[in-house]
């Protein structure tokens, strides 16, 4: 092939990176590769270095194409060498391969390239199929494939932290939500970013517990040093990072006398922090971020942990603090309560003060473990993508979120799944950034939304499942673990063989269909599990169930259409029926005017057009029977038509090419047969020239 192929958006590459080859060439020989490769026991490698020999293009992609190959159901990489069924050859896999593009969504100014490709790779893979330079043994037997429903927790994080830690940061939370009514995520969020050695910012009006919860997260650390002052513009830097020295000055060594103040403190709270001088901010840049206080020619070391600052305002965007503000990983809004029950509560004194458990306090140790752990946590290639994506929106919305930042929040992430006990960040680990991407509270809305969308339902491959469905008009469903693949009947099969050929795949494809619907449903709980059990998350937003909701009813829709479509599959008569009922309605609906003739078959009685299309009969004429060759649908003679009366086995055989149409038109009078004629020529072109009924559109996403 020597066009020139573009990337298509959303299938041969992703967000810039490539994904899968452009040239339908490279992926044909791929397939042709991997069926070869299965008599030899290949490796992912040995195929890509095999087939970079015959093609030229990147190995990234190469690699992901390889990747893909479990996805076409009937070939898969076990222990780490390709295996097949035994039903497969690199036609079957083109085929998939095609199915699988015509489903992904794609922008619409790329649909039609994408269909061609799809078309390309299939002719391709055709021609490489009778070449004789592929092997002819049949390749070996797939073993089982894994039970995709049995639910797999998160990896945990065994021997990297002690076995008590998250039990006692899951006692913290515990006491401080009991003190802190309507809280939960900023209790959270604050605690996370405090152990991940990250700084906080409420913002909210006065008495909201800003400051409460300040303190209270400091007696969640043992023997911490607090400091906690209000800033103003008239503050003095003395007030903050302690007095000048007077017996270092005599000894010409400019320093300050720090014990007590901010830069001996291991939690700080700064209140009204954006009203403090330019002094004292440019002093606080450098303490909060690099632990280090310059006072005269010294650099002290700090022990702050980190650094909680409230406001009632977003800071003057003229007024030079936006690095400030970036230091800050966490910013939250503070609001007042919003419940009756937690108003009566606070209004009443019935809240307890925050007590912190002396036991379950954490300890400089405990914090270097917990860190340790997190280098250790790894990111997985999809929780990258969705990095990825949440990266670019963020460019596109711009949401000034500085490379620093970035690195920042996938620590916190890191710092999350250590204390919560596992080895990987998990997709609902994303909602922590609720809190950390948007560049103010009013943009909250628009990062929640990307957020959301990162999570989705990836547990339901709805793709898959259409592809599936696809496949069926070829009579390709993959396997299913109870549902062998059969061999695919050749072209010009009977269809008293091909019917139950198609009855025997559309099973297999509602055993696709049973199988999504149980990841669904374990899926579902499996969140609903993860939310209650994950340290992190107060409540779970309702649109992620909301996502489940919508593929449940997008699964329902799909078993609905298939359900029908089995019942035209049962007998001959139902497919004929099907077939008959699938024919389309003339826009014209006065009688008279386009039927040729009535057709009666199995239980039906329509007038067929000349056009091979389906004219309603009147109420009146619901009930015909010939006279003479002919029927009276209204009381006018002049639109005596013909009637011609088929079997269903007949109107099959007809279908498929076994029964005339000669041999039909002996049954009707002379002078109707010319117009009988094109009715049946045209209803042959409507439906494909097949007996077997073709299966209908699956409703839309």
């Amino acid at each position: 092939m020597t066009t020139e192929w573009p990337d298509i958006p959303g299938v041969t590459a992703v967000d810039g990176r490539p994904r899968l080859p452009r040239d339908p060439n490279v992926a044909a020989h791929l397939f042709a590769h991997a069926i070869d490769g299965t008599h030899d026991a290949i490796t992912p490698p040995m195929l890509v270095e095999r087939t970079a020999r015959v093609v030229r293009t990147e190995r990234a992609r190469l690699e992901g194409l390889a990747g893909w190959l479990p996805v076409s159901h009937v070939l898969d990489w076990s222990l780490g060498h390709l295996s097949a069924d035994p039903q497969t050859d690199v036609v079957d896999v083109a085929l998939r391969y095609a199915a699988w593009l015509s489903t992904q969504p794609v922008p619409e100014s790329f649909a039609d390239q994408s269909r061609a490709y799809a078309r390309t790779v299939v002719d391709i893979a055709t021609g490489l199929h009778r070449s004789t330079e592929l092997r002819t043994k049949p390749p070996e037997v797939r073993p089982s494939a894994p039970d995709r429903t049995a639910p797999t927790g998160p990896a945990r994080t065994a021997g990297l932290v002690p076995d008590d830690l998250p039990a006692r940061i899951r006692t913290l939370l515990e006491a401080l939500d009991g003190a802190f009514l309507e809280r939960g995520q900023h209790v959270r969020a604050s605690l996370l970013a405090l152990l991940s050695g990250q700084h906080v910012l409420l913002l909210g009006p006065p008495g909201t517990a800003k400051s409460m919860l300040a303190r209270a997260l400091c007696g969640c650390f043992a023997d911490a040093a607090y400091f906690e002052y209000l800033l103003s513009r008239f503050t003095h830097p003395d007030e903050l990072f302690g007095p000048v020295s007077i017996p270092g000055l005599k000894e010409e060594d400019y320093r300050r006398l720090t014990d007590g103040f901010l830069p001996s403190a291991q939690i700080a709270f700064l209140d009204e922090i954006f009203k403090a001088n330019s002094a004292i901010l440019n002093s606080l840049l450098t303490l909060i971020n690099e632990r280090v206080f310059h006072h005269g020619r010294h650099r002290d070391p700090v022990p702050l942990i980190g650094l909680i600052g409230a406001s009632n305002e977003l800071p003057d965007p003229d007024g030079g603090l936006g690095a400030l503000y970036d230091r800050f990983l966490v910013r939250m809004t503070v609001p007042p309560l919003g419940g009756p029950d937690a108003f009566l509560s606070v209004a009443t004194g019935s809240v307890p003060a925050p007590e912190i458990p002396p036991e379950a306090r954490l300890t400089s140790d405990d914090l270097a473990v917990l860190r340790e752990a997190a280098a250790q946590v790894t990111v997985p290639p999809a929780i990258g993508d969705a990095l990825v994506n949440l990266w670019r929106t963020a460019e596109r919305q711009e949401w000034d979120c500085s490379d620093r930042r970035w690195r920042q929040a996938v620590g916190m992430l890191k710092v999350a799944a250590a204390a919560d006990g596992r080895r990987e960040v998990l997709p609902l680990d994303l909602l922590l950034l609720d809190h950390v991407l948007p560049p103010d509270p009013e943009r909250a809305v628009e990062v929640r939304e990307a957020l959301l969308e990162q999570l989705g339902t990836r547990s339901v491959p709805a793709h898959d499942l259409r592809a599936q469905w696809f496949l069926l008009s070829v009579d390709r469903v993959a396997p299913t673990r109870t549902a062998p693949l059969t061999p695919v009947p050749p072209k010009d099969t009977p269809w008293r063989d091909g019917l139950p050929a198609r009855r025997a795949n559309l099973e297999r494809f509602l055993g696709h269909h049973e199988e999504a619907v149980n990841r669904l449903a374990v899926d579902r709980a499996g969140i609903e599990d993860l939310a209650t059990a994950h340290l992190w998350i107060a409540r779970l937003p309702s649109q992620v169930l909301g996502s489940h909701i919508e593929a449940a009813r997008e699964l329902g829709g799909i078993l609905k259409v298939a359900e029908q479509y089995g019942r035209g599959l049962r007998s001959a008569e139902a497919a004929a029926r099907a077939q008959l009922e699938a024919l389309p309605q003339v826009a014209r609906r006065i009688y008279g005017y386009g039927a040729v003739c009535v057709l009666d078959c199995a239980g039906l009685q329509i007038g067929l057009t000349t056009a091979g299309q389906r004219e309603p009969l009147p109420e009146r004429a619901s009930k015909l029977t010939a006279n003479d060759g002919l029927v009276r649908p209204t009381e006018d003679p002049l639109y005596e038509i013909p009637m011609l009366v088929m079997t269903p086995e007949e109107w099959l055989d007809f279908m498929e090419g076994g029964l005339t149409v000669d041999t039909l038109l002996r049954r009707v009078r002379t002078a109707a047969s010319p117009n009988v004629k094109q009715a049946l020529q045209g209803v042959r072109r409507t439906l494909g020239n097949s007996a077997i009924p073709a299966p209908p559109d699956l409703p839309e996403p």
